[in-house]
């Protein structure tokens, strides 16, 4: 029965792997039929509305206005030809002066397209703003190795929030704008100031649309050495230092996708995209989590390189941490100050005395004995396991882990080093027996380093809030998310504490929105507010 299961789960694996890829940007090939028509009648409309709104403001105005650029917006994308070519045979130009963000141009775009026909049912309601103008979204393809990218850019590519405008300079012909919201909030029509609409949902719906950081998180447990080149931290938009960033850790057989509806939910909020921004930490979840944090800390100690090279580093500093599930274990690994616990957890004899190779030796020291991350200043645990789950126990789990295929050789800071080796050092034997090399076998509650992590103080000064599922069943503090039970969750001495009704996807509940908000809003209190 075993041995039918394994087969059955290879073939899974084989057909899934084969057949992944990444989707190519959506192209309008004919227009909607309700854009078909004279292209010299709707921008009479769009004139005639635009005249009337700088005279009055009038709302009807706007709306006449959106109605007719719309539809001309869809003669502008739709069909074959450059955008400049369709612009011309309309009688348009368009300002490409400007850059849309990140240093890219209208002319580097892959695809551009209306906001309203993306789809944002996987990210969770559709957050717009009133205003003049056609929420769209462009989308840039990653830059080809050896071509130039911006640190910490996303695989796969970049979505651009926009807002076309169609504006009518007096004797010029009507130009064609492209405007990114978060930093243009109005538009002058004439002599007046008009909010400009916007879409806060749409790009990030298409970005989790074409993303590969969403796809095969099941490949990614049982076959983590295949997307190990996917280990680092990606931001949202270009580093900004008047920004504080939130930095997302996922958990296991999971990815950054898993906070797409936060995200949004965040990102609804002015004061939100006015004061902070979100980077994304994805890994391989089939590795032993201890071997994750390491990662981790090297990954967040490249970024505060980075960071501290772009100006002022008092927003940096200000960084908030979010962990789900096994993100949180990585996350309080990263922020405790284990001295000799985590390894004394593993290993009694001195570390010069277990191993004469140098290299072992410092792959060890980066494990178990190491420095805790400064900053962040704050972090949020979302059902963080903290001494484990008692699932990683069970026997479907045991029988999972041993289908995990770890890579031969692991490296951390250009160290490598063998399972075997390191097996031979901090687990006397027992690693290949319970699995503990593994991320599920790390997972269970008899893994020493929850020893540590219970011995080991945070690092001083950090601001710590706990967020834990229960599913309902009226039994706190014996309840349990369904995964993970609340005595594991929790921890002592927080700032704050939130149980919601959640199953162990507590980053999707709505009463975990509204805390983490509630957090995000407090961690603002005392300080300057960005300026756009």
């Amino acid at each position: 029965m075993v041995m039918k299961m394994r087969a059955t789960l290879g073939v899974v694996m084989v057909l899934v792997l084969t057949q992944c890829g990444t989707p190519s940007a959506p192209q309008c090939h004919s227009l909607p039929r309700a854009s078909r028509g004279d292209t010299s009648v709707m921008l009479a409309e769009a004139r005639s509305s635009w005249q009337l709104v700088s005279r009055t403001g009038d709302p009807a105005a706007v709306a006449a206005y959106n109605a007719a650029v719309a539809k001309l917006f869809d003669h502008l994308h739709c069909g074959s030809g450059s955008i400049q070519d369709k612009a011309a045979a309309m009688g348009t130009t368009i300002d490409e002066t400007h850059s849309l963000g990140a240093g890219i141009h209208l002319k580097d775009l892959d695809a551009i397209m209306p906001a309203a026909s993306i789809d944002t049912k996987a990210i969770g309601a559709r957050h717009v703003s009133g205003g003049i103008g056609v929420p769209v979204v462009g989308w840039k393809k990653t830059a080809e190795e050896g071509k130039p990218r911006w640190e910490f850019e996303p695989p796969t590519g970049v979505p651009l929030n926009l807002t076309a405008l169609l504006r009518f300079p007096e004797g010029k012909p009507p130009q064609w704008s492209f405007a990114y919201p978060g930093r243009v909030k109005t538009a002058e029509v004439g002599h007046r100031k008009v909010s400009v609409a916007a879409d806060w949902s749409a790009a990030s719906a298409l970005y989790w649309k074409m993303s590969d950081l969403d796809d095969l998180d099941l490949a990614k447990v049982f076959l983590p050495s295949r997307f190990s080149d996917e280990t680092a931290l990606y931001v949202s938009s270009p580093y900004d230092p008047k920004r504080i960033p939130v930095v997302m850790v996922h958990g296991l057989n999971s990815s950054p996708g898993a906070f797409k509806r936060l995200y949004n939910e965040l990102n609804r909020e002015p004061w939100f995209r006015e004061n902070y921004q979100v980077w994304f930490y994805s890994y391989p979840t089939g590795n032993n989590w201890l071997y994750s944090a390491a990662n981790f800390r090297l990954a967040m100690a490249s970024a505060d390189k980075y960071a501290r090279k772009q100006g002022p580093t008092d927003k940096w500093e200000k960084m908030v941490v979010i962990g789900h599930s096994m993100g949180g274990v990585i996350s309080h690994a990263s922020l405790m100050k284990p001295g000799d616990a985590m390894y004394q957890a593993f290993q009694q004899r001195p570390l010069d005395q277990v191993t004469s190779n140098k290299n072992l030796r410092e792959a060890v020291r980066l494990l178990t004995m190491y420095e805790p991350l400064e900053p962040p200043d704050r972090v949020i645990f979302m059902a963080a396991p903290h001494q484990g789950s008692p699932m990683a126990d069970r026997f479907f789990t045991a029988w999972m882990r041993n289908l995990i295929r770890l890579p031969k050789t692991l490296t951390v800071n250009l160290i490598d080093f063998t399972l075997h080796d390191l097996g031979s050092v901090i687990s006397s034997g027992e690693s290949s027996s319970k699995g503990w090399l593994t991320s599920m076998g790390s997972l269970s509650p008899g893994y020493p380093a929850y020893k540590a992590m219970r011995e080991a103080p945070m690092r001083s000064g950090l601001k710590v809030h706990s967020v834990i599922g229960d599913r309902g069943r009226g039994d706190t503090p014996n309840s349990s998310d369904g995964i993970v039970p609340y005595w594991s969750s929790h921890l002592d001495g927080v700032e704050s504490e939130r149980i919601v009704p959640s199953g162990h996807s507590v980053q999707n509940c709505p009463e975990a929105e509204v805390e983490v908000k509630r957090i995000l809003k407090r961690h603002l209190d005392g300080q300057p507010r960005a300026t756009p």
